[in-house]
């Protein structure tokens, strides 16, 4: 539990920073985001994970999965001009989603669009109580149901998503662990935006299965 797994690599006001997290205090914030979307959903809705590289996209997706609760990662809005707000209501309707898993500065940002999207339900991730983990009900996923959806970006067209069951899920980090030589003494980095699927499952989720540090940083 004391093992460090997540490290967050930042420069903030011109200096560089890591933010060491172990897992035993990963955890405990994932039960507590689980909870609170136990709470509010129920198992199968979507969710819409709306947030930039860090330790609250890796939060979100485990929380999701801890809930039975669909997770939709989507990228964050280049600017509040129709054609990038567009792409994210599609997502949103094609998804049929019920909230956005986002932070307190994005919903300030998306509220003020007077959009579709702008109007679902936003849950602020960066101000969920830790102590509400006590609150989680453990929660078993079976092979066959959904892990996530996939959208793609639709930088060049609508766009457009693929179901990922858990099963799937783990036999693509199966795969990569044996193709990648993965071992007890791997370390990783990754850059790799979170909303898409290398960045995800290769950057973010493969240490995870690996059981291996990770440090994470901004594209």
């Amino acid at each position: 539990p004391d093992d460090i797994w997540l490290t967050i690599a930042d420069e903030v006001d011109g200096s560089y920073l890591e933010q060491p997290i172990a897992y035993a205090v990963f955890e405990r914030r994932v039960r507590a985001l689980a909870a609170a979307l136990q709470a509010r959903f129920s198992v199968g809705e979507r969710a819409l994970i709306m947030l930039d590289n860090g330790e609250h996209y890796a939060i979100c997706m485990l929380a999701c999965f801890y809930s039975g609760v669909i997770a939709v990662p989507i990228f964050t809005p280049e600017s509040t001009r129709h054609q990038h707000l567009a792409r994210l209501n599609g997502v949103a309707s094609d998804a049929n989603a019920s909230c956005v898993l986002t932070s307190r500065k994005l919903v300030e940002t998306i509220a003020a669009s007077g959009t579709s999207f702008g109007r679902l339900q936003a849950i602020e991730v960066d101000a969920i109580d830790p102590a509400l983990s006590d609150a989680w009900q453990p929660f078993e996923t079976a092979d066959e149901d959904v892990a996530f959806l996939q959208y793609t970006s639709g930088s060049t067209s609508t766009p457009k998503g693929v179901i990922v069951t858990h099963a799937c899920l783990m036999a693509n980090e199966h795969a990569m662990s044996i193709a990648f030589g993965v071992g007890p003494d791997s370390r990783y980095v990754t850059w790799a935006p979170l909303y898409h699927d290398m960045g995800l499952i290769g950057g973010l989720l493969l240490p995870l299965y690996c059981g291996i540090p990770v440090v994470l940083t901004s594209p």
